[in-house]
């Protein structure tokens, strides 16, 4: 229960510090810092999203998995402006996993 309200905790922060319009800079010379602070609020995801992967194909695989997953693809969706498009579908998987883990338990 305490990854879940962790996780819960981690996806507000970054929905909150996430900003809500980017503008594009028009200039025709782009530093590497420019190109690192687009994606730094993706790279922290990533690495947990990696840090599963290696977890799950180590260990016997649960039904939990799905639903970590989930939760991580929902914050690298948050996290970059140009898959806002997906955040409500991995939402809804995210919410689908965690209503199989119900049903499971009850």
């Amino acid at each position: 229960m305490f990854w879940f309200i962790a996780a819960f905790v981690i996806a507000t922060v970054v929905f909150i510090i996430t900003p809500e319009k980017v503008t594009s800079h028009q200039s025709t010379k782009v530093s590497t810092v420019d190109k690192l602070s687009q994606h730094s609020l993706v790279i922290l995801p990533v690495i947990v999203l990696s840090w599963i992967i290696i977890a799950i194909a180590s260990a016997p695989v649960t039904h939990f998995a799905g639903t970590a997953i989930g939760f991580v693809l929902t914050s690298c969706a948050i996290a970059l402006p140009s898959t806002h498009k997906y955040i409500a579908l991995l939402a809804s998987l995210t919410f689908a996993s965690l209503l199989i883990e119900l049903a499971l338990y009850l």
